[in-house]
């Protein structure tokens, strides 16, 4: 006499095994673009927030206005060509990082209208490098 577990144990084990599989793929499919989101934004803060910071105290410390240094900063940086992810959260986490390096190196030439306007200034620019390709000519 063979003994035959019901239906209802197989198909379990069946669910059981499907659902083990999901998440072992989406585990493992989503660790490596988590990873290059952050990796994006580790690069991003050390080649155009380090920079942007830099050049931007460096204007204001010479005494040019709010819009000449952001300009200047803009000119001498890569923030005129690099590409962001389309995501608000990159480009609010790039510019926590950057005004805090402007804060820490020259907080004391700006002041708090001139912070909010450089905040505009700064998404503007990065919602133009997240969609780069609507402002770039078609070769």
């Amino acid at each position: 006499m063979n003994f035959q577990p019901p239906f209802n144990f197989k198909v379990n084990k069946l669910f059981s095994l499907v659902r083990i599989i999901s998440l072992f793929l989406i585990f493992f499919l989503n660790t490596p673009i988590l990873q290059a989101i952050e990796l994006d934004l580790t690069s991003a803060k050390n080649s155009v927030g380090n920079r942007f910071a830099s050049k931007f105290c460096e204007a204001k410390e010479e005494g040019f206005s709010l819009e000449s240094s952001s300009e200047f900063a803009l000119n001498n940086t890569y923030l005129k060509f690099v590409v962001f992810p389309n995501d608000e959260d990159f480009i609010e986490d790039l510019w926590g990082f950057t005004i805090g390096r402007i804060r820490k190196n020259c907080g004391d030439f700006m002041t708090k209208n001139e912070e909010i306007d450089l905040k505009d200034f700064f998404q503007e620019e990065g919602e133009i490098a997240s969609n780069r390709d609507l402002y770039l000519p078609y070769e």
